[in-house]
């Protein structure tokens, strides 16, 4: 900042912040439940999943309420 490289201190954090990142090899994800990779890579499985729980509920003939 001294040597007016840096507009503010803001700006000197902002680009250590991007240099370490730049260098720093990439965290390593757990494949496990929390995976959101894992959801996007089986997200033909999950619909259909959430298709025959509609599908499923649809038949449950328990849950309709007769107002009238």
């Amino acid at each position: 900042m001294h040597s007016g490289h840096f507009a503010s201190a803001d700006k000197l954090v902002a680009q250590a912040v991007r240099s370490f990142l730049r260098q720093s090899p990439p965290a390593q994800t757990d494949p496990g439940l929390g995976s959101i990779g894992s959801m996007r890579d089986a997200a033909d499985e999950l619909d259909e999943i959430v298709a025959d729980a509609y599908r499923k509920r649809r038949e449950e003939t328990w849950r309709d309420i007769n107002v009238e």
